[in-house]
């Protein structure tokens, strides 16, 4: 799938392509999300298991099979570095273990007010938030069923929300 705006930045999580492809081959692709300032702690450790959140009935992690949906500002902090004009956001690319996915751990997205708006065109808004829980509840990180193989990286001149992807913002509960 090609993503209009995003570059990949592969992580190494496998010696080669066929160990990768033996390992998590299978597993669906779902994004992740983030700040930039949570990048190396999860590139270390793994997803943190969030305790609060629609949806959580216990220690969870959220991930979307949209990175149009991750990339909203909730999840993907915007920011601009200094003198250089550009906006950026981060989003992780990630593998999940089908064994993990079920009918009740997806669920519909959260952030429209107006229902009516289709987010991505790959998928329905029913099956956007994805709420991966912990194997066990004292686990703090989620790295045995969710593995990050990529950062996506999304650059551009004009702020994201001006961005023919991002028209859903709007008419989100979380944007000004």
């Amino acid at each position: 799938m090609f993503f209009s705006g995003w570059k990949r930045y592969s992580l190494k999580v496998a010696d080669n392509e066929a160990e990768f492809d033996r390992l998590w081959g299978t597993w669906h692709i779902v994004y992740h999300g983030t700040k930039g300032e949570f990048v190396g702690a999860i590139i270390q450790s793994g997803l943190k298991v969030s305790t609060s959140g629609c949806y959580l009935k216990r220690p969870s992690v959220y991930v979307s099979p949209s990175i149009e949906y991750c990339a909203h500002p909730r999840y993907s902090r915007i920011w601009q570095k200094p003198g250089s004009g550009k906006y950026h956001q981060l989003v992780f690319q990630c593998r999940i273990n089908p064994r993990v996915v079920s009918n009740e751990n997806v669920h519909p997205e959260t952030l429209l007010r107006d229902k009516t708006v289709l987010i991505d065109p790959n998928f329905t808004n029913k099956e956007l938030e994805w709420v991966i829980p912990s194997a066990n509840r004292e686990d703090e990180y989620i790295a045995d069923d969710i593995v990050c193989y990529g950062l996506m990286v999304r650059s551009s001149d004009e702020h994201p929300d001006k961005l023919s992807s991002s028209h859903w913002w709007s008419v989100s509960h979380c944007w000004p």
